[in-house]
């Protein structure tokens, strides 16, 4: 079975309601926020990390270089901007949304858009800002992602031509990290109840 962006998703949903289930709303929410912060952080430093590792520098070309994933064919829709003060990604269409929507889980799976993106601007450390102005998650009819640095979109292009896919994981890599996220963050709070 080919695991993609709808398992990712699917995985994501059914982890929230779950927590949600047993742990009542407010906690289960709570404890999804530490999941998906430490996920999103971990993937940052793991970006950075590959740009550190190949001598480039920890900036907004290299987090567009260094981004882990890549959706099939027409699964997300989204435009990019690459001004000289900024940078801004519009997101028409999101695979992770559509399958929330498909099972039912869209009280649970959206919680995955209120932390993700800052979690992963965190952890890589870029010396940048992000604010997500809109998001679908929160029910806006689109996602605006708002980079306060601009790009070299010339450039950008072009590296990311020279390194085609070299840095994308497949989803089964990402639905194992944030599988163990999840046991990690579980794992430490268990041991502060015994403690």
């Amino acid at each position: 079975m080919e695991i993609g962006i709808q398992e990712h998703a699917l995985y994501y949903g059914l982890l929230a309601k779950n927590a949600c289930l047993m742990l009542g709303e407010e906690k289960g929410r709570r404890l999804m926020h530490e999941i998906t912060y430490a996920y999103g952080y971990h993937r940052g430093e793991r970006m950075r990390s590959s740009a550190l590792s190949n001598g480039d520098k920890p900036d907004m070309r290299s987090y567009f270089v260094y981004g882990e994933w890549k959706g099939k064919e027409g699964e997300n829709i989204s435009t990019m901007e690459y001004l000289d003060q900024s940078s801004i990604s519009t997101v028409h269409k999101c695979a992770w949304m559509d399958t929330w929507e498909k099972y039912g889980l869209m009280e649970y799976g959206p919680l995955y858009c209120l932390d993700i993106d800052i979690a992963i601007k965190d952890g890589f450390q870029g010396g940048f800002d992000l604010d997500v102005e809109q998001s679908k998650g929160r029910g806006d009819k689109v996602c605006v992602f708002h980079w306060n640095k601009g790009v070299d979109a010339d450039e950008l292009n072009e590296t990311k031509a020279k390194n085609k896919d070299a840095y994308i994981r497949p989803f089964s890599f990402h639905v194992e990290d944030l599988k163990e996220a999840a046991e990690r963050i579980l794992a430490e709070k268990a041991k502060d109840r015994s403690e």
